[in-house]
């Protein structure tokens, strides 16, 4: 039971993670504090309000808070107690709310570090002034940080959180430091390298998750996620800092980008053709891809190379009747005029029928077999190669690891009062292992793979199946959706009629318009990988059929 005598009083304790860690500040030391000073000022303590491992800049997502003035507002308390001002908020405006709404309640508020009594004009003066220093105490601190992450940075050093491609590990000197992860990193190459190869972000998001690959934080990959590592002067060997930086404006418009401490995991020269190339594509009018129109996106200017699309034309019959006839024209000469470029039309109905009696008659020609296959071959050898030095690099890697493993494991016999130092290093280096074992195990599955021939009768079976695709076509959508899966390029004459294609092969175009899906029989015969996260290039069935793109002019 409550004294009716005693004015009734609650505790207000709030405790960020950092200012859990300061002596005599904990949320345990707050609430006997408060009891302490209930029972010396003759107050009948009734509840305590707690926000446990949150930050004071703002009062959203306080539950405690929020519950302390609700309960204000039905009259539940007379009094509020804080360990310190600091408690409310570190922003004065939050504060001065408070103090203000607790004041119409007729409600006091009583700090016991700074002994402050709203009830007096002295109290709420001080009470001003101090949520004034805090405000200013927060702002100096936050402008602390960002100068010694921009000096972090200048050095070279990484200032964010997990990074997919790279570990953080701490050195001997206490500092962290990024270290490869050559698991992450294989995907972080391949990001890359399919880019390069013409992909955009929605076919790499797709494949690493049909292979079963996840960010960092175990998430699936997005579009955005696969951006971002496009465009992150990380992997490049450089440090950026402040480009997320919302609340810095002078960062966010002039971020610090300098040479990492870090290693590369891209070519720099690599990275910058693939932000020259993200760069063209940005500037690219959407209308290049879109459209009923069978050839828009494909068919390129003669002169300029640029695309070409779609002018319609009219003009009237001798009974008058009106007609309208549509040409590809070159999509400069058309937004600047004869300045820019020459029309090059070309009638859409006639150009169309070209292509298609063209695409059709090469897809199903034994010259395009012979094309594939030796390309396939090629590959296979520059593949096998480059499968052969990875798998040298790892069996490097684990002997170092062995090596490190009994050098301390002896450490400990030497010193054993840091024998939980030598044997922390040791666990490290014994995951270290793993990983380059299992890493190895798929490498030589692959090499086995790659040793096996060609499988020419496969690669027939899967043209025939893109010819029956290309006779079944119904409407011009379902045409232009296989021309550009497989036409990377077309080139064309008007005055010679005369047309050049360059044809695409990868494992999208196979896998969504040749491989009837599910396929548990296996009819093709497509040879099954044992592991599915074996390479980062599956198919998204599980099946592998093209380890690199392949492109030919026809």
């Amino acid at each position: 039971m409550f004294d009716n005598n005693k004015l009734r009083a609650v505790g207000y304790t709030r405790v960020s993670t950092k200012e859990q860690a300061v002596d005599g500040y904990s949320l345990n030391a707050q609430r006997e504090k408060i009891k302490q000073y209930c029972e010396m000022q003759n107050l009948e303590l009734v509840n305590v309000y707690t926000d446990e491992g949150i930050s004071g800049k703002d009062l959203d997502g306080r539950d405690g808070i929020q519950d302390l003035m609700n309960d204000a507002k039905e009259n539940h308390f007379d009094v509020v107690i804080i360990w310190k001002l600091s408690c409310i908020s570190r922003r004065l405006i939050d504060t001065l709310s408070i103090i203000e709404d607790l004041n119409k309640l007729n409600i006091s508020l009583q700090s016991i570090s700074e002994k402050l009594d709203l009830s007096t004009s002295t109290g709420t003066f001080m009470i001003q002034l101090m949520a004034s220093i805090n405000e200013l105490e927060r702002n100096t601190t936050r402008e602390n940080v960002v100068l010694g992450h921009k000096a972090k940075a200048n050095d070279g050093e990484w200032n964010g959180g997990k990074v997919i491609g790279y570990d953080n590990v701490k050195g001997k000197n206490g500092k962290s430091r990024l270290v490869i992860n050559e698991k992450e990193a294989a995907v972080i190459r391949y990001i890359y390298e399919t880019y390069l190869n013409g992909h955009g972000y929605r076919y790499i998001a797709n494949s690493l998750n049909h292979a079963g690959h996840k960010t960092k934080r175990g998430n699936t990959f997005s579009t955005i996620a696969v951006k971002d590592i496009l465009l992150n002067p990380l992997y490049k060997g450089e440090i950026r800092y402040g480009k997320k930086a919302t609340s810095i404006r002078h960062l966010k418009e002039s971020p610090v980008v300098t040479k990492g401490i870090h290693e590369p995991i891209i070519d720099p020269k690599i990275w910058d053709k693939v932000h020259e190339r993200w760069a063209m594509r940005s500037k690219q009018p959407s209308h290049n891809r879109l459209g009923s129109n069978v050839l828009t996106g494909l068919i390129k200017c003669k002169d300029c190379g640029g695309h070409m699309v779609v002018s319609n034309s009219y003009y009237r019959l001798k009974d008058g009747t009106r007609v309208k006839k549509s040409y590809y024209v070159c999509g400069a000469f058309k937004n600047n005029g004869s300045v820019a470029c020459k029309a090059n039309g070309i009638e859409v109905s006639k150009a169309e029928e070209k292509i298609a009696n063209r695409f059709e008659e090469l897809i199903d020609s034994d010259k395009l077999l012979e094309h594939l296959v030796s390309q396939m071959q090629s590959r296979t050898v520059e593949d096998k190669a480059q499968l052969e030095d990875h798998k040298k690099f790892l069996t490097d890697k684990i002997v170092k690891c062995d090596d490190r493993i009994h050098d301390y494991k002896e450490k400990i016999n030497e010193e054993p009062s840091l024998a939980d130092v030598w044997e922390l290093a040791i666990a490290r280096l014994e995951t270290e292992k793993e990983d380059y074992t299992s890493d190895l195990l798929i490498t030589q599955s692959r090499i086995k793979t790659e040793s096996s021939s060609i499988d020419t009768e496969l690669v027939s079976k899967l043209i025939n199946r893109l010819i029956k695709k290309m006779r079944s076509t119904q409407t011009n959508r379902e045409l232009k959706e296989l021309y550009l899966a497989f036409i990377q390029e077309i080139k064309m004459d008007k005055d010679k009629m005369a047309l050049d294609i360059q044809l695409l092969f990868n494992e999208t175009n196979i896998s969504e318009y040749l491989i009837d899906r599910p396929d548990p029989d296996n009819s093709l015969g497509l040879p099954l990988l044992e592991n599915k996260d074996a390479t980062s290039k599956n198919l998204p069935n599980g099946r592998f059929f093209l380890r690199h793109p392949i492109v030919m002019w026809v």
